[in-house]
């Protein structure tokens, strides 16, 4: 039993670490930014970056845990973690910041899909407890590293910060080698030739590809639209982008409603994270926390119920490894183009509002893929 708890502490504190630093860039940015001189789109490839390599590193990830075991990749990325947020600090400072950002979340993307392997292997009777408390270390991870990391940077520095942080990479990482059991055996074979003809699989990449567009922009440039209001009002503000709507939508969990399979429910969430995204786009920043509640609300229930279609309509457990992998792989990597695309537009025009304007369309385009994908997986999943 006590052996069960640490294993159980340790899946959510590396869950946690997998989200404190990656959310820890986009709040840091503006300074980073003022720093280096860089210009608007070269900062925001920065988030670009990060996304890119989560998206890249979904498939080699569980072809690696297939091939080395999910407890030593885990370990690895643990490890590697803590290193690559220490080199954010190091000069130069520009190569470091771009090479740094994209390693660490290299790492975040091989470490995910080992760890649901283990979850499932190490918790059979508990799996939804498990999965719960994983998915809470995420959530904390991320709520943590956007609203504490301006108080952290503005008290010590962003490089500072990113040196806490690496800390408590490297602490978790220490303990998740100590106390978690021997475990070499491999994760079950992934089939990705067949996943990649399956129509579905696209339908749910699609899906997930919008809200991440809406949300990683959004959240890249929010702090440059709020910079001014000083560091309570920006983390109050990715408050209500990041905590607050995901503890209404921690409510989904008590109803038998399947909404991941639901319309309306995708139409609704990218309606919301469209209107907020277009308040903040015509430069509202008097009305940023309800502006960031609405985009926070669509992008997140867009992606919980993205995350829940994987194992609903797969078949088997490595079907819905593969299906999850293609999924993170092709929403990452495509939707990369926002913050970029974001910052050119505000290079160009002078004006930061502008950053708004490629979320404002992939929130329109989430809501007409929600209107159509729901009932095509409907009808496969019948037919099957």
């Amino acid at each position: 039993m006590r052996r069960n708890v640490i294993q159980l502490g340790l899946v959510w504190l590396t869950a946690f670490n997998l989200r404190v630093i990656l959310f820890a860039i986009p709040p840091s940015l503006p300074a980073i930014r003022s720093e280096l001189g860089l210009s608007f789109s070269v900062t925001g490839s920065i988030t670009s970056l990060a996304v890119l390599m989560l998206g890249v590193a979904s498939i080699p990830g569980a072809l690696l845990a297939t091939r080395y075991g999910a407890r030593r990749i885990v370990s690895v990325c643990g490890v590697g973690l803590a290193i690559v947020t220490v080199s954010l600090t190091l000069p130069p400072a520009v190569f470091w910041v771009f090479a740094g950002s994209g390693l660490l979340t290299f790492s975040i993307a091989i470490a995910q899909p080992s760890l649901a392997v283990l979850i499932r292997r190490w918790f059979p009777g508990a799996i939804a407890r498990a999965g719960s408390l994983y998915g809470n270390g995420l959530l904390l991870g991320s709520v943590f590293g956007a609203s504490l990391s301006p108080y952290v940077s503005g008290a010590i520095g962003w490089r500072g910060m990113f040196l806490v942080w690496a800390a408590v990479a490297g602490t978790s990482a220490l303990l998740w080698i100590r106390f978690t059991p021997r475990d070499s055996a491999a994760a079950p074979q992934i089939h990705l030739g067949a996943i990649a003809r399956d129509p579905r699989a696209w339908q749910v990449a699609a899906l997930f590809t919008f809200q991440n567009l809406v949300y990683y922009t959004v959240a890249t440039w929010l702090p440059f639209l709020v910079k001014d209001r000083g560091a309570a009002y920006l983390a109050t503000t990715l408050l209500f982008l990041n905590l607050f709507p995901i503890l209404l939508l921690l409510a989904l969990a008590f109803f038998r409603w399947q909404y991941a399979l639901s319309t309306g429910f995708y139409v609704i969430a990218g309606v919301l994270a469209a209107a907020g995204s277009f308040g903040l786009l015509l430069g509202l920043s008097n009305f940023a926390w309800p502006l960031a509640f609405m985009v926070g609300l669509g992008a997140g229930a867009a992606f919980v119920g993205s995350v829940a279609l994987p194992p609903l309509l797969a078949s088997n457990e490595s079907e819905a490894a593969g299906f999850s992998a293609l999924m993170f792989t092709a929403g990452y990597t495509l939707a990369f183009a926002g913050p970029i695309s974001a910052g050119v537009l505000v290079d160009s025009t002078g004006q930061v509002a502008m950053a708004f304007w490629p979320p404002v369309v992939g929130g329109i385009l989430m809501a007409v893929v929600g209107s159509l994908a729901p009932r095509l997986l409907v009808r496969s999943r019948a037919a099957a």
